[in-house]
């Protein structure tokens, strides 16, 4: 904001005060409005936003205090100047403990009165873009973006509320996107860990051999191409939150290595002959039945105990209906932030369509399309015929899917194969039977087209 163009108000009783304060400001180009006494700078300042408010300490109704008190309320990014007496100096200065900026003694200084103004308003300035990023910061909250409105969702974020202040072990159960990540940051956002890091680790992107070296780090020369000393994820992580991703899909040889520092809670990096403490917070994710695992002797079942402490099952979002419009709004947001677009909005004939899709890829699903609409879309408002066939065939009804004109017949094979094992049986016997083909023909088209079922 110039600050040629501030708003200020100036409440005084005494018409010669305030004509000459206002003759004074209104040389540097600011905006001035005067008046006689509280109750009309109240039905001003209840009509209007001031950047700077000078008060007279004592004039007809509301006092400069009360009005001081008022403004602190409803308008805290507001900066007031307390007009006062020489005998009334204590009590202004009462005033700059209620969050007055400053006070000016009668017969006001003009000179001192420009300064003090110029630097109440670069304190709006301030006050005003901190406010602004703290506002962004909040929006952009991992737990902030945790849409709520089901209540299955409700049930996880009260868990999350819960277990966010120890800490103890959590294990984050759900599908493939549902918002694992997005979970584990949110319960570090919100722990006594938040201000040290957050390091996550996907597991399932390990071989056996790099495993320790990636989580506990190594020394310099400990094995070929050692060039360097390198801290592993549990360093990286100190005093702050680890997040094993994928945990399931660690080795079982690379358990034993895991369960021994969640126990100890210490780790000894390759090659290096000194045993360093993990001061870590453990915040595992799957997407596999580590109870079936563990029974399978896939999982060693004292570290699944280990790291089940406290589970929190993460809803996919074919049961969260009621928050589907909300990320919908949310995803579109960012998509056009990000692709510099316009702001765009789904109309409610492409919104059941949305609603009526079962997104077997959960959230990070939904934002892949939403991402792809906003770049192959020109209109500002989404509509059906911008969407993808098999989310039109669903809001239209079961027992029918569209096929588009020039479509080659091992398109259309593939399409009828795949919507029948999705919306009539996932029982390969019963589909074959429905499609009139042979169990043996079904399970090769399937590998031809490269459908998982």
């Amino acid at each position: 904001m110039p600050k040629q163009q501030a708003e200020i108000l100036i409440a005084d009783d005494e018409i010669f005060i305030r004509e000459g304060l206002q003759e004074a400001l209104q040389k540097n180009g600011y905006a001035i409005e005067t008046v006689a006494d509280g109750h009309q700078a109240r039905q001003l300042l209840a009509e209007r936003d001031f950047h700077l408010v000078i008060l007279d300490l004592r004039m007809p109704g509301p006092s400069g205090m009360d009005l001081l008190q008022e403004i602190g309320r409803q308008k805290s990014d507001t900066q007031c100047i307390i007009l006062t007496a020489h005998g009334n100096v204590s009590t202004a200065v009462e005033a700059m403990r209620m969050g007055a900026y400053d006070f000016l003694t009668k017969p006001v200084d003009l000179d001192h009165l420009r300064l003090m103004v110029d630097r109440a308003l670069d304190r709006f300035e301030l006050v005003t873009e901190n406010r602004k990023l703290h506002n962004r910061l909040e929006k952009d909250s991992p737990f902030r973006r945790l849409v709520r409105l089901s209540p299955a969702m409700q049930a996880a974020t009260a868990t999350i509320k819960q277990v966010a202040q120890s800490d103890v072990p959590v294990l984050l159960r759900g599908e493939t996107g549902v918002g694992k990540d997005l979970v584990a940051r949110s319960i570090h956002e919100r722990s006594k860990r938040r201000e040290a890091p957050f390091v996550a680790v996907n597991c399932g992107g390990f071989t056996e051999e790099l495993f320790s070296s990636e989580l506990f780090g190594h020394k310099r020369g400990a094995f070929t191409g050692a060039h360097a000393d390198r801290p592993g994820r549990f360093a990286l992580a100190e005093g702050g939150t680890l997040f094993l991703d994928e945990i399931g899909e660690v080795p079982i040889k690379n358990q034993v290595e895991l369960l021994r520092v969640l126990e100890s809670h210490e780790f000894q990096p390759l090659g290096d002959p000194q045993v360093h403490h993990a001061n870590v917070r453990i915040i595992a994710a799957t997407n596999r039945d580590l109870e079936g695992a563990v029974a399978s002797n896939a999982f060693r079942e004292d570290l699944y105990y280990r790291l089940n402490v406290v589970p929190i099952d993460i809803p996919p979002l074919r049961n969260r209906q009621e928050d589907i419009p909300v990320l919908i709004e949310m995803c579109l947001d960012e998509a056009c932030r990000a692709q510099d677009q316009p702001p765009k909005k789904v109309s409610p004939e492409a919104m059941e369509c949305l609603l009526a899709h079962p997104w077997p890829g959960n959230v990070r699903e939904l934002r892949n399309l939403l991402q792809r609409l906003v770049v192959t879309s020109s209109d500002t408002v989404i509509r059906p015929e911008h969407l993808p066939g098999s989310l039109i065939d669903l809001a239209a009804g079961p027992g029918h899917f569209s096929v588009r004109i020039g479509s080659s017949l091992e398109m259309v094979e593939a399409e009828l194969i795949r919507q029948t094992l999705q919306r009539v049986t996932s029982n390969r016997r019963e589909a074959a039977a429905i499609l009139g083909i042979s169990v043996r023909s079904l399970q090769y088209k399937l590998k031809q087209y490269k459908i998982s079922s």
